[in-house]
């Protein structure tokens, strides 16, 4: 198979990661979500868990903290570095790593555009109906569908936060994407035959 990376953004419980791992799974190529956690410890040479509390952050961004007083700021070669950009880096990096190695699905962490103008690129976006999504939320999280719905728009947010923090471009957008697909219109299983489809398998 060609090399093909394949990048997908996703609302909060809209099946998102879902979508990825069956995609990956078809293709039979690695699946990274959480798991680029881990890469990116071993390149950087920093604590997973350090990484994992920077994860999707934005009230960890370094002008959220410096707007709070918040930001905690080290030393490096270079000056002056926030722990925030530390961990953002680090992800990047992974990013990068798990791309030139071969064809993979790379889940969030602003993958696709880390990787915009890569050749052989597909940078998917998957979102579904408000209603839909607290009812994953709630059933996966344990959950009343009340606090399902809060926890939908704080973790959007802060996706798109996180992104605006570490890209130029807005979450989300259709324009920033190859293909937008609504869950709730399609099903999962649709939206993987469609990516399939999108690159020729």
């Amino acid at each position: 198979m060609e090399k093909i990376i394949i990048t997908i953004g996703r609302q909060f419980g809209s099946g998102g990661k879902e979508v990825g791992k069956k995609v990956a799974k078809e293709l039979g190529v690695p699946f990274y979500d959480k798991e680029l956690l881990a890469v990116a410890a071993k390149e950087s040479g920093l604590n997973a868990q350090f990484l994992e509390d920077y994860d999707e952050k934005p009230t960890n961004s370094l002008l959220y903290s410096i707007v709070m007083g918040q930001s905690h700021m080290l030393m490096n070669g270079n000056g002056h570095i926030s722990v925030e950009q530390m961990a953002s880096r680090a992800q990047r990096e992974a990013v990068f790593c798990v791309a030139a190695k071969g064809s993979c699905v790379i889940v969030g962490r602003c993958a696709d555009y880390i990787l915009r103008g890569k050749e052989n690129l597909l940078r998917v976006f998957i979102s579904a109906e408000d209603e839909e999504r607290i009812e994953r939320i709630s059933k996966r999280d344990q959950l009343t569908r009340e606090r399902a719905a809060d926890k939908m728009r704080r973790m959007d947010k802060a996706r798109k936060s996180y992104y605006s923090f570490n890209s130029d471009g807005d979450w989300g957008e259709a324009a920033n994407y190859d293909l937008c697909i609504n869950i709730s219109k399609y099903g999962v299983d649709n939206a993987v035959q469609c990516i399939l489809s999108m690159i020729g398998k």
